[in-house]
C-alpha cells in the first residue's frame, strides 16, 4: 500500500494527520538531519512539529502531549540515546500517554537495539535522513 493511502486511511480512522515531533534531546543544535527529516514528513502528509534545543526527556514529552502528537521521532548523534529513551518512555508511562509511539534514528549502534525496543522504542529508523522505506515501516505502527 501507498504512503499516500495509509495517511488516507488514518485520516478516515483519526479524524485528523497524523501529527509527529521530531527531537533532538539533549543535543545542542540542531543537525541537517532533523530537518531533512521533518522535512520527509510534511512532504508525506503528517502534521510536524520540531521540538526546541537542548531539550530533555521530560520537555520532550511534556510538548508531545501538549500537542497531541501520535509519534515522537528522536535523532541521537551522541551515545546517550539510551539513557534518554528510557527517560522518556518513562514520562510518557507516568503522565499515562503510552499510546504516544517513539521512534529513534541516527547514530544507534546495532548491539543497542534490543536494549531500545525493550525501553519502549517502537521502531529504530536503519537510515537517516529516513526515506520513503522508513515512513511506510513507521504507518504500518497504527495498521
Amino acid at each position: 500500500m501507498l504512503i499516500e493511502q495509509k495517511i488516507e486511511q488514518f485520516v478516515k480512522r483519526e479524524g485528523r494527520r497524523p501529527r509527529i515531533l521530531v527531537s533532538t534531546m539533549g543535543q545542542k543544535r540542531h543537525n541537517q538531519n532533523t530537518r531533512q527529516l521533518a522535512t520527509l514528513f510534511a512532504e508525506t502528509g503528517f502534521d510536524v512539529d520540531i521540538s526546541p534545543l537542548h531539550q530533555t526527556p521530560r520537555g520532550a514529552a511534556r510538548m508531545a502531549i501538549e500537542n497531541d502528537v501520535h509519534i515522537i521521532c528522536f535523532l541521537s548523534t551522541e551515545n546517550n540515546h539510551k539513557k534518554l529513551v528510557t527517560e522518556l518512555a518513562k514520562v510518557l508511562k507516568a503522565e499515562k500517554a503510552e499510546n504516544i509511539r517513539i521512534v529513534i534514528g541516527g547514530a544507534i549502534p546495532r548491539s543497542d537495539n534490543k536494549f531500545l525496543y525493550g525501553a519502549g522504542v517502537d521502531l529504530i529508523l536503519s537510515s537517516v535522513p529516513a526515506d520513503r522505506a522508513a515512513i511506510n515501516q513507521l504507518l504500518d505502527l497504527f495498521q
